[in-house]
């Protein structure tokens, strides 16, 4: 028996049966840069623990659906953040998960999304533990090292039974190469290049008078990696491996690229921007205008003017692709004292640096109260025609002067376990284990305006003023760099998240079975205690949402959970040797958890295997009940004003529904057709968490078959369905609406519109600001369901050997509906992409590699399906023309990726590679659809991605 495997014997979760005949889902089978070594058939291997499962036992490998992804694959295409590669897999969300190229909102850090079911209901876990949760409570891949991967395993389907709550779509379990041994020091470089020639966003920029950069970008979103590894054995049962990586990646602007150097209106149209401009507009609020309002700009001729003036690109200033640097060490100790006492410890850190930047802040409607006579304001009500004798009047000043807003963010991630394990006898080991992961995050926002300083000095700064107060002459264009830097503060927030993980269990064999089996039944008994906190601490400013630019405040939530849980696992040999029948096996699981927030909740799985003709077909089929338990934000949230993308329809001269329809959303007769739009296409929501929340429940189905016909060719097909049910969600602002203009009452009573303009945005006071009302619930579910296949095939050609692989998604549905209790809510995001939806119906990452001697060579094909652009109510999309004069669709995508390697004097290999070769853009898309730079997300957004690292061997 190799070392390999006595170690995965020893550890609760290791290596995953490499046999194609049980697995045959690997999603890509890599050449070795060699050709000596003659083709070999599956070996047998001992029992050894799997992702899903913590039965050792070969036989049960493939009862559920586990897909690789092989550390090769790092290397081939460039990836040295985990999530740059992982993400790119069709079991994962097609639009999660690529954090970087996030700005605004972002969180910061990456996660994984099995299914586009959230990193939530994810649970990712290194070596079958659980990870640090970054300040959105959920896990944080930026601990992992890309460089000390050894595979990643991709579990489709609930697990709650197995590893708790959050495993409702499945699991993402990065393994370790914890038996290393030697030194490897791994440097890399990356870096972006497109060519600017965009001439449909070069046509609407030159209407407006916008720049843009032409021509060929350069190297830019630059990227370096170092990473040291080191391992090796001690004494006579010990080993050990230490590493540390860097890794920096600098920051792309949106203005970097032509496409994305204006922001599209939401018609795709034009170029857009925001109301909030330098010159400034205004909305002057008065009885005696039409409406009861009106916009307003002071003319070059200083004489005002109705309507808003120019609009301010937002855009280029954006980061496109956000900085990052971050540092990660680690390290993994193991001894084994003898069979019966072998400790082990682990340890993992990472301290990353980012930052989000966004346009300049601004005045961003502050209301000020002011007298016609009033000489500050000179000719504003006679030019406009008000006859009133005061007036309030909305400022939208941008702050050019005092430079881009941004967030710095520093975090500082740990995880340390401690255990012990080995074997109580012949038949039966045992693990245990604590763990304790913290995690804190400062945030510091720079530039923004304190909003109890603007009025003041947009009044001229009249006794009571704040110290330092400098008139802020937005009246006739004369705002000072001075003024501007008197209004501007600091915010900060700190975040901290800590977990502790208790954990044993005794893994073995009754040492009876059926006696038309011929292998014993197993067992795995255990309990785990699992306790969370969480605490978020912002300073008064950012508490009172006392910046104009903040959209609604950062409350402060302290909170914590316990949960206690044991859980048992048992496979069961049902028959064997019956003719053509190798075996036919069941895997039973079940878990009881407590938890201090919401009390007792029952999971459990089952899954059946069947393997025909020597092991080279199988059969699978599983069902789990999963839940996922609310979390610390989920419960503790304070409701608070914040934002949200997309469309009002009833705002603007024209609107899209009726007057009977936008009267049931609180627009009075009056104001119907003077409802003031937001450019920007940004309106405001209430939302906050609930004491009152249950654990979602969800039923997974997974049925398939894995087969190796022949010598070097392995396939799987599998089915899965995931049906989830009391949602931990909230319903969504423009389903509110659209509920609400289809006569439902309660919905109507979710909407708060201005009382003067009717509008849903303008201001930042829950009290009187324009809002939809859009808190946490039980309120909604899921019906996900799909089909997976994997193909490999390896076979020597020439001088070498080639080595060809597929995994590809199809999704046969991905219903969701908001309100459970009401069917007509429902709708399908598969094929579709709209304001909710984005799920091409058919993603496939298909690679060739040709290995000879010291030479290898790969091409690697990324496909995205189309999309239909059909609402939820399955009409075809109006509101971006982009897509409607492409025949409401957006059409597939091919990207095409090359690698190259040669080992160099045998201690050192050289990769080059470009991904996107053809340097596709992304697709282009009005204002309510964009992720990110007017593109969709999930689309390669910056253009050809060239790579090349260095690694050394010793």
């Amino acid at each position: 028996m190799s070392n390999r495997a006595v170690s995965a014997r020893r550890h609760r979760l290791s290596v995953a049966l490499a046999s194609a005949v049980c697995c045959a889902t690997s999603m890509s089978a890599t050449a070795q840069d060699t050709t000596s070594a003659p083709a070999t058939s599956p070996a047998t291997l001992d029992a050894v623990i799997v992702t899903g499962t913590r039965i050792r036992s070969q036989t049960m490998t493939a009862a559920s659906p586990v897909a690789e992804i092989q550390a090769e694959e790092f290397r081939y295409t460039g990836a040295t953040k985990v999530e740059d590669l992982v993400n790119q897999y069709p079991q994962l969300g097609f639009t999660s998960g690529f954090d970087n190229f996030q700005n605004n909102p972002s969180q910061g850090y990456a996660t994984a999304s099995l299914r586009d079911l959230g990193a939530q209901r994810t649970l990712s876990l290194v070596n079958g533990r659980r990870i640090p949760k970054g300040l959105g409570e959920t896990p944080d891949l930026s601990i992992i090292p890309s460089a000390l991967v050894r595979r990643v395993d991709v579990l489709s389907g609930g697990a709650s039974a197995v590893y708790g709550s959050d495993a409702v779509a499945g699991v993402v379990n990065f393994v370790l190469d914890d038996d290393f041994e030697g030194v490897n020091v791994n440097v890399g470089y990356s870096a972006f290049q497109h060519k600017n020639e965009n001439h449909y966003m070069r046509g609407l920029m030159d209407k407006v008078g916008y720049d843009y950069p032409t021509g060929g970008s350069g190297f830019d979103g630059i990227s370096q990696n170092i990473d040291l590894s080191i391992g090796g054995r001690f004494g006579e049962g010990g080993h050990a491996i230490a590493w540390a990586t860097w890794r920096e990646n600098k920051a792309l602007l949106q203005g970097d690229r032509d496409y994305s150097s204006c922001a599209l209106n939401d018609a795709g149209t034009a170029c857009g921007g925001s109301s909030g401009a330098d010159p400034a507009n205004f909305t002057v609020l008065a009885p005696s205008l039409p409406g009861g309002n009106t916009q307003a700009h002071l003319g070059p001729d200083s004489v005002w003017t109705p309507g808003f003036g120019a609009l301010y690109n937002y855009a280029p200033v954006n980061y496109y692709q956000r900085p990052d640097t971050r540092y990660t060490a680690g390290t993994r100790i193991k001894y084994q004292i003898n069979e019966h006492v072998q400790p082990y410890l682990e340890a993992m850190f990472v301290n990353r640096r980012s930052a989000t930047q966004i346009a300049p802040s601004g005045t961003f409607n502050t209301d000020v109260d002011v007298a016609c006579d009033n000489g500050i304001i000179g000719t504003l009500c006679s030019d406009l025609g008000i006859t009133d004798d005061a007036i309030t009047v909305l400022v939208n000043k941008r702050n050019v002067e005092g430079g881009p807003r941004a967030t710095n963010q520093e975090t500082t991630s740990y995880r340390i376990t401690a255990g012990l394990g080995g074997a109580i006898n012949e038949d039966w080991t045992y693990d245990a284990s604590f763990t304790y992961n913290r995690s804190s995050v400062k945030d510091e926002s720079i530039n923004d305006f304190v909003t109890d300083r603007v009025r003041s000095a947009l009044l001229g700064c009249p006794p009571g003023s704040f110290s330092g107060c400098t008139f802020y002459n937005v009246w006739q264009d004369a705002v000072t760099k001075e003024a501007a830097e008197a209004l501007q503060g600091v915010g900060l927030v700190n975040y901290v998240t800590s977990m502790k993980v208790f954990n044993a269990y005794a893994s073995g064999s009754l040492g009876v079975g059926l006696p038309w089996a011929n292998q014993p039944i197993s067992l795995v008994l255990g309990y785990e205690r699992r306790q969370e906190t969480y605490e978020r601490t912002p300073d008064s400013n950012m508490a009172t949402n006392n910046f104009t630019g903040l959209g609604g405040p950062t409350t402060a939530v302290a909170g914590d959970l316990t949960v206690d849980e044991f859980f048992l696992e048992s496979a069961l040999p049902l028959l064997s040797d019956a003719g053509s029948l190798d075996g036919l096996d069941l895997e039973l699981g079940y878990r009881y958890s407590d938890y201090s927030t919401s009390g007792g909740v029952n999971t459990w799985k089952a899954g059946l295997g069947a393997k025909f003709a020597d092991g080279r077909f199988l059969l699978r089929t599983g069902w789990n009940r999963a839940i996922r338990a609310a979390g610390i934000t989920e419960l503790y949230e304070n409701q608070s004003i914040g934002l949200w993308g997309g469309s009002d329809p009833c705002a603007g001269s024209a609107p899209t529904w009726t007057a009977e329809q936008c009267a049931l959303t609180g627009v009075a007769p009056s104001q119907y057709g003077f409802v003031p739009d937001n450019p920007a296409g940004q309106y405001n929501l209430l939302g906050g968490g609930s004491l009152n929340l249950d654990p979602e429940t969800a039923d997974t189905w997974t049925i398939g078959f894995a087969a190796a016909p022949i010598e070097g060719l392995n396939l799987s097909l599998d089915y899965y369905r995931i049906e989830l049910k009391d949602a931990i969600t909230s319903i969504g602002p423009s389903v509110i609406l659209d509920l609400c203009a289809r006569g439902q009452s309660e919905m109507c009573g979710l909407v708060r519109r201005n009382p003067r303009t009717g509008d849903l945005w303008l201001g930042s006071d829950p009290e009187s600001s324009g809002l939809v009302v859009d808190t946490l619930g039980n309120f909604g579910s899921f019906d996900f369901s799909g089909i997976d296949l994997t193909a490999s095939y390896a076979w020597p050609v020439g001088p070498g050997r080639l080595t060809t692989s597929l995994v590809g998604t199809y999704l046969l549905e991905q219903t969701k509906q908001p309100v459970a209790e009401d069917a007509s809510t429902a709708y399908d995001c598969a094929g579709r992409v709209n304001e909710a939806c984005n799920a091409p119906e058919w993603r496939h990452v298909a690679s060739a590699r040709y290995a000879f001697d010291r030479y290898g060579v790969g091409l690697r094909w990324r496909y995205v399906g189309g999309l239909d652009y059909v609402n939820n109510d399955g009409t075809p999309g109006t509101t971006d023309k982009l897509l409607v004069n492409r025949g409401n669709r957006v059409g597939s995508y091919n990207y095409i990726d090359l690698s190259g390697s040669v080992e160099l004097w045998d201690v050192a290999t050289w990769t080059v590679g470009v991904n996107n070769v053809f340097d596709k853009e992304p697709p282009l898309v009005g204002g309510t659809l964009v992720l990110n730079g007017n593109s969709l997300g999930g689309y390669d957004q910056a253009g050809r991605f060239f790579f090349t690292s260095l690694s050394f061997r010793f």
